[in-house]
């Protein structure tokens, strides 16, 4: 895909079509790596570990609503054994 340049205020910017943001889950207020290399200008997301949280939390939720069991079954781990009194 070819865009152009354009002037943003004192600065210039390029447009970058909604398919390429919404393939890597970026809006407006997302943050990007910016770095040059020999072939042109590479454009990175920042990486955000938590980023996709909400997401996972609604999936999380209503999965909770359609199943039978207890979801944390077999998610303990030792300290969850030895120290906890239930």
């Amino acid at each position: 895909m070819k865009s152009s340049i354009r002037k943003i205020g004192n600065s210039k910017g390029v447009i970058i079509p909604p398919a390429f943001l919404s393939e890597f889950n970026l809006d407006k207020d997302s943050r990007i790596d910016i770095e040059l290399s020999n072939d042109g200008i590479l454009i990175k997301p920042v990486n955000n570990p938590r980023g996709d949280w909400e997401k996972k939390f609604m999936t999380a939720i209503e999965s909770e609503k359609n199943s039978d069991g207890d979801l944390f079954e077999g998610l303990s781990n030792e300290f969850d054994n030895e120290e906890w009194t239930w």
